[in-house]
């Protein structure tokens, strides 16, 4: 399934084109003078191991094009491009090349490579292989009771199968929570009976060394309207998409790997499946980076931190529940005010989403951060009127309307934070949550003062067993 970059190459000359969506963007920035900004957009791509982006910004040094002329850093450029499978360069043109080069070119080509060629992606952010990816000690969230999955009204009057593939957090009771509508596919009605099922269902917790912890994990709910078929997809979605994916159209390219890796049915190898989606990744797709860093997620318990680079990827791509987890990770430790005040910077940058999971992470930080330095009520307020437009699935979710409750109080409308975090109290009641810290939280509210603290966190249920 994975394609080859088509390019054009002459003598070093010029940029290669590539049929890829973000790669066209910046090669039209390239064709038309606009080098600054063709060097950014290629540069952001080469940092995630795009191979033709890598190229392309070697010709940019040879020809001091959004930038001085630096032949140590084209050949660095074009070094890690060889090693990440790019072979336009010549060998006769790097030797050439590398003829000119002194020593401290020597030296600025060597530090890009050991950055970015293939050993150094292979140990910071591609996925490690089955073996690898075998964390001692760790084993992540596994279904125990699967909830009923009511069908779709919508769909089933629109005669329509699909899927809803749900991220979440499992908590040590083995119950879901802050759960994150990844991907509804082949339309989003899917999305809301899937959160459902995941909020009602029952998980074994992840455990590490022994011990229970929470931790992330996704699961995808499929729908059919008939009993027995073989696939969810119908023929002509997997036929457009495969010839949109074909054609470079990176979103076709990774829904396609996405299908494929959910499904067994469509014949792809789960390898061959996670190739695609990291194709589509690396030639900029954000829904595939967040795909990739969602997958990752644990991988820092392990060692290196592979998630930490996809997530930054697609978060400057501007995916907004990446650009709030990666605002959550700059606050982890003992972060300065740097950090904090880009962390900050990704929060606000989400005022205006629909998506509810974006929106209420944001709001926990800028209504309710015990540090002063982040908060911001206004803020907090504004990004509140979004939280329930178009995300009915997220109606039935007590941490929704917390954010809600939380972002009136910080403004002084205790008497709608009381109300917003009765509807919370309502919704977590029905889910069996322990909901002793959101007691604490509408008392706090009924008194006229604010609460502030972590907001998302949820305790263990003493329903666990249920």
């Amino acid at each position: 399934m994975r394609k080859s970059v088509v390019v054009v190459l002459l003598a070093l000359c010029t940029a290669a084109p590539a049929a890829r969506a973000d790669f066209r963007s910046a090669l039209g920035q390239y064709q038309a003078g606009e080098y600054t900004l063709a060097r950014r957009e290629f540069l952001r791509l080469a940092q995630v191991g795009d191979a033709a982006s890598q190229h392309n910004l070697g010709t940019m040094a040879v020809h001091g094009q959004g930038g001085a002329v630096d032949l140590g850093e084209a050949y660095g450029w074009f070094s890690a491009a060889r090693e990440n499978g790019n072979r336009d360069a010549s060998d006769q043109q790097l030797a050439d090349l590398r003829a000119k080069l002194g020593a401290a070119d020597q030296a600025r080509a060597a530090q890009i490579v050991a950055a970015f060629g293939r050993a150094a992606l292979e140990a910071t952010l591609l996925p490690p292989s089955r073996q690898e990816a075998q964390c001692a000690g760790f084993k992540p969230p596994a279904l125990r009771i699967q909830a009923p999955t009511p069908y779709s009204y919508d769909a089933r009057e629109a005669g329509r199968s699909g899927v809803g593939v749900v991220s979440f957090t499992v908590g040590v009771d083995g119950l879901a929570h802050d759960q994150n509508v990844v991907a509804a596919m082949p339309a989003p009605v899917f999305g809301q009976p899937a959160v459902d099922a995941v909020l009602n269902s029952r998980f074994a917790p992840a455990t590490f060394e022994g011990a229970a912890i929470e931790a992330r994990s996704w699961t995808d709910i499929g729908f059919k309207l008939t009993a027995g078929v073989a696939s969810i997809w119908e023929r002509g979605i997997l036929a457009g998409l495969k010839q949109a994916a074909a054609g470079g159209d990176l979103p076709s390219l990774y829904l396609y790997g996405v299908i494929a890796l959910l499904d067994p049915a469509l014949g792809e190898s789960p390898a061959n499946a996670k190739a695609i989606i990291l194709e589509a990744a690396q030639g900029g797709n954000t829904d595939a980076q967040y795909w990739l860093a969602m997958s990752l997620a644990e991988s820092r318990r392990c060692g290196a931190d592979r998630a930490l680079p996809w997530l930054r990827a697609a978060a400057e791509g501007g995916h907004e529940p990446a650009r709030v987890a990666l605002g959550e990770r700059l606050l982890e430790g003992e972060p300065d005010d740097g950090r904090i005040a880009e962390a900050k910077g990704w929060f606000v940058s989400v005022i205006g989403s629909t998506n509810a999971y974006a929106t209420k992470h944001a709001i926990a930080q800028l209504a309710a951060s015990p540090r002063s330095t982040l908060r911001d009520a206004p803020a907090a307020l504004r990004a509140s009127a979004t939280l329930f437009v178009k995300n009915v699935n997220f109606s039935q979710d007590p941490q929704t309307h917390e954010a809600l409750a939380a972002a009136r109080a910080a403004n002084g409308d205790f008497k709608g934070a009381v109300a917003a975090q009765k509807s919370a109290l309502e919704a977590a009641a029905r889910l069996h949550w322990n909901t002793a810290r959101m007691q604490e939280r509408l008392t706090t509210w009924r008194a006229g003062k604010m609460w502030y603290g972590d907001l998302l966190a949820v305790p263990p249920s003493i329903a666990a067993g249920r």
